[in-house]
Order: structure tokens, then C-alpha cells, then sequence
């Protein structure tokens, strides 16, 4: 009866030990499954950010000749069609890189000459991404600016 006890005790344990071991290989499924998922979810995202960024660089040279038309033939006709751009750009989650009353910033400007008036002039507008978290401040065009000399 004892040896009959003993070998009971032994398959019990020897259960256990294989129960722990299966619950542990599904604890490390679960939590590389979950791991998958987020990293998904991550590289979607990033897939995001990369077409919209194409997007953006395929429209650009549009809207720069909406901008040279606006500044050689007045502003008065191009007022609703910079404000729908900017509610468009806004949208899309891309800022405008601001120049005006700024320093020379090398991370988002690109210095392409020298300024006769004192003041870092914008000669093409710069864009950058304020939407996507892993995105966040990623320039998509740097402004393009005189600095001064």
C-alpha cells in the first residue's frame, strides 16, 4: 500500500511538474503574442506616416506655386485658398516650420544664402509632422531660408 502511495505521489508531482511547465510555455506565448501586436500596431503606424509624407512631398510643389502666385499677384484672390490649405495641412497633422522672427535652427532650415536685410528671410516653406508620436517633429522639408551675413 505504501509503494502503491509513493508511486501516486510520484505521477502527482510529475503532473505538476508538467503543468507548470505547459503554464509557463503559455505564459511566454501570450506575453510574444502580445509583444507582436504592439510592434504591428507600431509599424502600421509608421507605414502611416510614410505615405502621408509622400503625399505631402508629391503636393508640395503645388502648393509652393499657389504661394508664388499669391505673393506676384496680391493676396486678395489666394486668402481662402491658403487658409484651405493650412486647414488641409493642419488635418494631415503637418505644421508648417515657422521662420519669421526665428534663429537659424539647422534642424529644420536649410541655409541656402545670404540675407541683405539683417534677418533670416524664408524662400520656400519648410513642413514637419505633429500627428503620429513616432513621427512627432519629424521635418518633411526643411524651410529654406537666407541667413544673415
Amino acid at each position: 500500500m505504501t509503494e502503491e502511495k509513493d508511486e501516486q505521489i510520484s505521477e502527482l508531482e510529475s503532473c505538476k511538474k508538467q503543468r507548470d511547465e505547459y503554464l509557463n510555455n503559455w505564459k511566454r506565448a501570450q506575453a510574444d503574442f502580445e509583444n507582436y501586436k504592439k510592434g504591428e500596431v507600431e509599424r502600421a503606424g509608421l507605414l502611416m506616416a510614410y505615405a502621408k509624407q509622400d503625399m505631402l512631398e508629391n503636393i508640395l510643389p503645388v502648393i509652393d506655386s499657389i504661394y508664388m502666385a499669391a505673393a506676384a499677384f496680391g493676396k486678395v484672390g489666394f486668402v481662402q485658398i491658403e487658409k484651405q490649405i493650412g486647414e488641409f495641412l493642419k488635418k494631415e497633422g503637418i505644421e508648417e516650420i515657422m521662420v519669421e522672427g526665428k534663429e537659424f535652427d539647422p534642424s529644420t532650415m536649410e541655409a541656402i544664402g545670404e540675407s541683405e536685410s539683417g534677418k533670416l528671410e524664408e524662400v520656400q516653406k519648410g513642413y514637419k509632422m505633429i500627428d503620429l508620436p513616432a513621427q512627432a517633429g519629424k521635418v518633411i522639408r526643411p524651410a529654406k531660408v537666407k541667413v544673415t551675413k
